[in-house]
């Protein structure tokens, strides 16, 4: 009884070690990137905020939100709200948790806010 207990621990240890290397090494494969842009016109000057976000969805509720692996030691996902009423939301149908994804979020000067989030071609290298 005492060695089954014991296996079955070590088995818990592996598969949460395992889980957590998967997911510091989706961290290191992610990347941010974050631009402004301004457009001057004669009447006024425009301003969008962009944040692209390659990553593997660690969690996803459709309507809800969406969490991605993000590159950082600090914080490793981040999380989109794709529900909000003052929001465009587009999500690829096909988008599920362990794929990876691109997500690029914009806010214009009105501060209206629209999220995109397509698969990504980008696909995990194999550690050995």
């Amino acid at each position: 009884m005492k060695s089954i207990l014991t296996c079955a621990i070590a088995s818990a240890f592996a598969v949460a070690s395992f889980a957590a290397q998967d997911k510091a090494t989706a961290s290191k494969q992610s990347k941010e990137v974050q631009q402004e842009t301004k457009t001057t016109t004669a009447n006024k000057t425009a301003k969008v905020s962009t944040e692209t976000v390659r990553g593997k969805v660690e969690s996803y509720e459709p309507g809800k939100s969406i969490r991605v692996t993000v590159p950082g030691k600090t914080a490793s996902t981040k999380s989109f709200d794709v529900d909000s009423k003052d929001t465009t939301v587009n999500v690829a149908s096909d988008v599920k948790t362990g794929e990876w994804v691109s997500v690029v979020e914009k806010t214009d000067s009105n501060g209206h806010k629209s999220v995109t989030v397509k698969l990504s071609p980008h696909k995990a290298a194999k550690t050995q």
